[in-house]
């Protein structure tokens, strides 16, 4: 055999072994490729919130009446809500939880923002008015605060104290404490001075949790300086030394300090930190909520939307940048999938 040959059969063998399998009859040669489960595939920007969904045919106007502290989470979402759907405008009125349920029983109000649980009672109203069920979605979580002035030595308190200190009726027991001593402060600066009460005012969530949980459903002292918004209550109590006051946990000041507080089952003390809070421990800790009517007969896309909105990674971004703590992604879900 000549040497020409030869060399051009030695090279068809040599590109016949390293040529790619043939593709099976009618098919493609990806179809034997295996799976890549490398991590470098993986998409590390992807959220584990709801993804949220522009609509451009939905319209209108959703007013929310209640809670002054969600009010404040409802205007900072506003303009991030506005740019995904600009053809629905939204109406924040924030007049206190106290407001909610009956807005909504009336019809004046699609949405009622509340930073307590709304009661038996006024859910029954709700659905005796309008003949549909109410329904609720969770936009963040929270918690009453118990604040004292830095100057104070004081770092916790009982929940019989505090009932002794907030509490008309006192239904915990004791005599009313009305100076620092009266519930344990020894500092001689302080022991024999008055204790200067602030709050919130009788509609708002927060007198609603303190209330149920601390007062056992007592009334309040009519010494309770009540403030229009818990920023108050906080700058109040930071330029007297002698204040404690209750709010939320989100309005914090260098001058203020946040007391533990005893757990409901009295197992100990518990400060408001966020796993405290997330977990439940923290006697005062709270939901963010949203309640509405849900009428099949009548139903209002731009409120939903508006909710969805709340939820989604776009919403939980916007709170979670205020300082607010956010929902846990599975909570996230949870809510989302009330609302399809």
């Amino acid at each position: 055999m000549n040497s020409g040959l030869l060399f051009t059969l030695l090279s068809v063998s040599w590109m016949q072994s390293v040529a790619p399998p043939s593709a099976p009859e009618g098919g493609s040669t990806e179809a034997t490729k295996p799976a890549v489960t490398s991590d470098a595939t993986k998409d590390v920007d992807a959220s584990p919130y709801p993804r949220f969904v522009e609509d451009e045919t939905i319209k209108g106007t959703v007013k929310c009446v209640g809670s002054s502290s969600v009010g404040l989470i409802l205007n900072a979402v506003r303009p991030g809500f506005r740019d995904a759907q600009k053809a629905i405008e939204l109406v924040v009125e924030s007049s206190g939880s106290a407001a909610a349920p009956k807005a909504l029983a009336a019809g004046t109000a699609d949405l009622a923002p509340m930073s307590r649980a709304m009661r038996p009672a006024e859910i029954e109203e709700i659905e005796k008015a309008r003949g549909a069920k109410v329904e609720f979605v969770d936009i963040a979580v929270d918690a009453i605060a118990i604040c004292v002035n830095r100057a104070n030595p004081m770092t916790r308190i009982t929940l019989k104290d505090l009932d002794r200190v907030f509490g008309r009726e006192r239904r915990r027991g004791g005599g009313p404490a009305v100076v620092w001593g009266d519930i344990g402060v020894r500092d001689t600066e302080f022991s024999s001075k008055k204790i200067e009460l602030y709050g919130m005012g009788s509609g708002s969530g927060s007198n609603g949790i303190v209330s149920e949980f601390v007062l056992q459903g007592g009334p309040f002292r009519t010494t309770v300086n009540e403030e229009p918004v818990a920023s108050s209550v906080v700058q109040a109590i930071a330029t007297d030394p002698q204040a404690i006051g209750y709010c939320s946990a989100y309005f914090e000041a260098s001058r203020v300090r946040q007391l533990e507080v005893e757990a409901l089952d009295g197992s100990g003390f518990v400060a408001p930190t966020e796993a405290a809070i997330r977990s439940g421990s923290y006697p005062l800790a709270r939901s963010m909520r949203i309640y509405f009517v849900n009428d099949p007969k009548r139903p209002n896309p731009a409120a939903m939307q508006f909710m969805r909105f709340l939820v989604s990674e776009d919403g939980q971004d916007i709170i979670g940048g205020l300082g607010q703590k956010v929902l846990a992604p599975e909570q996230a879900h949870t809510q989302f999938a009330k609302l399809k």
